[in-house]
């Protein structure tokens, strides 16, 4: 049986790359690499009425502190999922997947709430699916690109245009 693999070990990992050797979280890439293409046509990549929705019933501090976690737990699970399917650790996928699964439909990013899905419903079945490795990386970079741009607007709505995040 394959273990999982504690998140605190992929943040180490992720904290001892070196800039050039980080896949997930990079924004570097440009319109023709993995951020311009589209794995999944037709799903859409944030629902922001969902997210309008949070806001008036939240408020917008917590949702503030909400897209802030939310854009975290993609870089964490999403580097753990990514180093379970290198190793073929197949509980190990199932558990990120699975997990991705439900805070990416909670939050409104239905492209990574599906692809995760096939790959935690694969793992089910015993077959850790590295084939499906580049599409994972291609939506989970795009969906951060896509949280960190709804964040920035919020904090600007919230706190003004001359607010940047740091």
């Amino acid at each position: 049986m394959s273990h999982l693999i504690p998140l605190s070990a992929v943040k180490t990992a992720r904290a001892d790359k070196s800039p050039a050797d980080k896949s997930l979280g990079d924004k570097s890439h440009g319109p023709g690499e993995e951020r311009g293409l589209e794995p999944l046509p037709g799903i859409p990549l944030v629902e922001e009425e969902r997210l309008r929705r949070y806001a008036l019933s939240l408020g917008d501090g917590a949702l503030s502190e909400i897209l802030t976690l939310y854009a975290e737990c993609l870089v964490d699970a999403g580097g753990a999922l990514d180093l379970a399917l290198q190793r073929g650790a197949v509980d190990g996928v199932r558990y990120y997947a699975y997990l991705l699964t439900g805070t990416a439909a909670e939050m409104g990013t239905p492209r990574l709430a599906h692809i995760s899905r096939f790959l935690a419903r694969r793992a089910g079945q015993g077959v850790a699916e590295a084939g499906a490795l580049a599409s994972l990386r291609q939506v989970l970079v795009q969906t951060q690109a896509a949280v960190d741009d709804v964040l920035e607007h919020h904090l600007q709505v919230v706190q003004g245009p001359h607010v940047a995040r740091a």
